[in-house]
């Protein structure tokens, strides 16, 4: 999980610098905070996926129910920081939602390369 991790912290950084360096800061900002976003839902995956081997121990079905609980959980994560983001701090979508896919993306390539 830290290769990953350091693949999209990596990713989340350098779309930023470009936003920064060559649109304004508000661009980079923005894309900062999408690729948190990214960031925080892979962070929440680990958390879910060890809690639920661990669950998985005592009952399968309390690790089936724990990844269940943390799909919801990033996702309704992911909705309100979205609604953050756009809507109460102003920060401009595009450079937002392109960093988080890029960051998604670079989650994907990572996890088929590093077995987790």
């Amino acid at each position: 999980m830290r290769k990953i991790l350091t693949i999209q912290v990596f990713l989340v950084l350098f779309v930023a610098a470009l936003g920064a360096w060559f649109v304004d800061s508000d661009t980079g900002q923005a894309a900062l905070y999408g690729g948190g976003i990214a960031l925080v839902n892979t962070l929440l995956l680990g958390f879910r996926v060890q809690r639920a081997s661990a669950n998985a121990q005592h009952s399968a079905n309390q690790g089936t129910f724990t990844l269940y609980i943390g799909a919801v959980e990033r996702f309704v994560f992911t909705l309100l920081a979205f609604v953050l983001g756009m809507g109460w701090l102003g920060l401009q979508p595009v450079p937002l939602l392109a960093t988080f896919a890029i960051a998604q993306l670079g989650y994907w390539i990572a996890a088929q390369r590093v077995r987790v």
